[in-house]
């Protein structure tokens, strides 16, 4: 029996341990997050699969038309073949290939290379959306973790109040409306962890979707809050944009891509060619082969090659009036980004400077002031409700800042980490 108590003893630390081993698992970190939505989010496989699709087309459109192969047989007789007797009869086998005018298959490898390189592009984009979600999904999980790890504390201190308007009320200093006030002040606490608890749950099966897992069952992982980059300049990200937005790359391609349709289309107004070889076997009379080539004629361009040109012109125009519209739009969201961050990162230096030290020593003040009865609960309260807003205020800004430049990154062909995606194979 004496045995008995210091194994129980031990026991007891071992599960502690492992319960303490258990809450300390490490953290979802936000890399983390970005690389398994990189590698599973089905929306980021399609586009690498249509991208991968589109890279077999130049080849195929620069390649000569298939050649055609014709047998063929003519009698001179309907009783009887004639192959042998009659120098007309004979067996013939022939080959025949097409050949566009010199310039028109380079012209249409080029535009299906210029739809490649618009669809890597528009995928580009995808990726840095979906990334963009992600880490937005992210900054809004860790936001609930930490409010709710500052509900957690200010229950602690509200905890406190209630002790010692319980303990005033006990003495007679003090009303039973401070002990119902305060109770009702933690109850009220408790309602916003559990609202929390329902959001976290909504927001975690949205990034289980993004990082493409099958299992929608919530992991109760944690994330790290961490404070926001700084924010860069304006004139900086919008220089970046004009050289790297994957939107605007995908334009700019479609105008090549259309460019070079318009060469085509011109090159409609030469003809093409068709190579024929052919020889006659007569069976035992002399055999007889033959050269030919025939020749389109663009009879009709008034009607079709000068209509095409026309047409290839307005889509040339069209795809550039979009490049330069799609421009104005990116920037235009820009700088709306940026500002919104900037004026997130005024706030959170307001809280964090003033408003939240002031509050802090105000609730400070006024509990001890409760305490010796110089000032009433209601006094108290509004201190520590002041204090919780601002802190939580401040969080929610930082977040709004991190989410504001998360949404930057696909305008300027950055990841949420700061990375240049480039435009990879």
């Amino acid at each position: 029996m004496r045995l008995c108590k210091p194994l129980v003893l031990w026991m007891w630390l071992a599960l502690a341990g492992l319960s303490s081993a258990q809450e300390a698992a490490p953290p979802l970190e936000l890399a983390a997050a970005l690389a398994s939505a990189r590698a599973d989010n089905p929306a980021i496989r399609a586009a690498e699969a249509r991208v991968a699709a589109m890279q077999q087309r130049p080849s195929q459109e620069g390649a000569l038309p298939d050649p055609m192969l014709g047998l063929r047989y003519h009698n001179e007789s309907f009783d009887r073949l004639t192959l042998g007797e009659s120098e007309f009869s004979y067996v013939e086998l022939s080959l025949e290939q097409e050949v566009p005018f010199p310039g028109k298959l380079g012209l249409r490898q080029l535009v299906a290379s210029r739809e490649a390189e618009r669809e890597r592009a528009m995928r580009d984009a995808t990726i840095l959306m979906v990334l963009a979600d992600t880490a937005s999904r992210y900054h809004e999980l860790a936001l609930i973790d930490r409010t709710t790890e500052l509900l957690n504390e200010s229950r602690d201190v509200l905890q406190l109040i209630v002790r010692l308007a319980t303990a005033r009320y006990g003495v007679g200093e003090a009303a039973q409306q401070d002990v119902l006030r305060a109770s009702l002040e933690r109850s009220a606490l408790e309602e916003r962890v559990t609202m929390l608890e329902q959001k976290r749950t909504a927001a975690e099966a949205a990034l289980n979707a993004l990082l493409g897992r099958t299992d929608a069952a919530p992991t109760q992982e944690r994330f790290v809050f961490t404070p926001p980059a700084p924010l860069e300049s304006l004139d900086e990200l919008e220089r970046r944009l004009r050289d790297r937005a994957p939107d605007l790359r995908a334009a700019q391609e479609e105008v090549q891509r259309s460019d070079a349709a318009l060469g085509l289309a011109e090159r409609g107004y030469f003809p093409d060619f068709s190579l024929m070889g052919a020889y006659m076997n007569k069976n035992g009379l002399l055999p007889e082969w033959e050269l030919g080539v025939r020749v389109t004629v663009p009879l009709y361009f008034w009607q079709r090659q000068r209509a095409a040109v026309a047409e290839q012109r307005q889509t040339k125009r069209a795809a550039e009036h979009a490049r330069d519209g799609e421009r104005l739009k990116l920037e235009a969201r820009l700088r709306e980004l940026h500002a919104m961050a900037a004026t997130s990162g005024r706030l959170v230096d307001l809280y964090d400077r003033a408003l939240i030290p002031e509050a802090t020593r105000t609730l400070q003040s006024a509990r001890a002031s409760y305490e010796v009865g110089r000032v009433d609960l209601l006094t108290t309260l509004n201190a520590f409700s002041a204090l919780l807003e601002y802190r939580m205020r401040a969080a929610e800004e930082q977040t709004n800042m991190k989410r504001a430049r998360a949404e930057i990154g696909p305008l300027i062909g950055e990841t949420p980490l700061g990375e240049s995606l480039g435009s990879a194979p």
